[in-house]
């Protein structure tokens, strides 16, 4: 994983600023959007934290990703061991007490369903699924910080896919 990191460090985005994205949060008066945040500005919370800030590329998040799948090996390589792993994406926490939706949990990084999928949400937008069962990894980017996300109908096309 080569494009990963932690709010843009400037000594290591050399040529790479250019390759990402603004994120737009809300329209202005007219119906146009609005940038929120241009790649090369200061970081909007600038210290490091545990629930933002994370800026990464599809080809290495699918590979963290695909590392998980794999019990914690990728290439051949242990990065965690399977019971780091087992312990990061079993329930932990129900998420939806009292609800009448599906249950959910919450493990140590990850959302877990009740039926074993594993997931995580960015902020602006980014989903991540992993499904065992089916050996499925699913990556949504969409921009939809503060907004109507489709990843719920997204997955149910692409489950809709696999049974069809």
């Amino acid at each position: 994983m080569h494009d990963s990191y932690h709010h843009e460090i400037d000594e290591k985005m050399d040529g790479k600023l250019d390759r990402m994205s603004v994120v737009y949060y809300q329209r202005d008066g007219e119906g146009g959007w609005m940038p929120g945040w241009t790649p090369g500005d200061p970081p909007q919370v600038p210290f490091v934290r545990a629930s933002g800030g994370m800026i990464s590329t599809a080809e290495d998040y699918v590979i963290f990703c695909q590392m998980f799948l794999n019990g914690g090996v990728y290439d051949g390589r242990r990065y965690l061991s399977d019971e780091s792993v087992a312990l990061m994406t079993s329930p932990k926490i129900r998420t939806n007490p009292g609800s009448d939706g599906p249950v959910s949990y919450y493990g140590y990084g990850w959302s877990v369903s009740g039926e074993g999928v594993f997931s995580h949400g960015g902020s602006d937008g980014t989903n991540a699924f992993v499904d065992p069962e089916n050996g499925l990894i699913v990556l949504v980017f969409t921009q939809t910080p503060r907004g109507n996300n489709p990843v719920r109908r997204f997955l149910e096309l692409v489950y809709q896919a696999i049974e069809g």
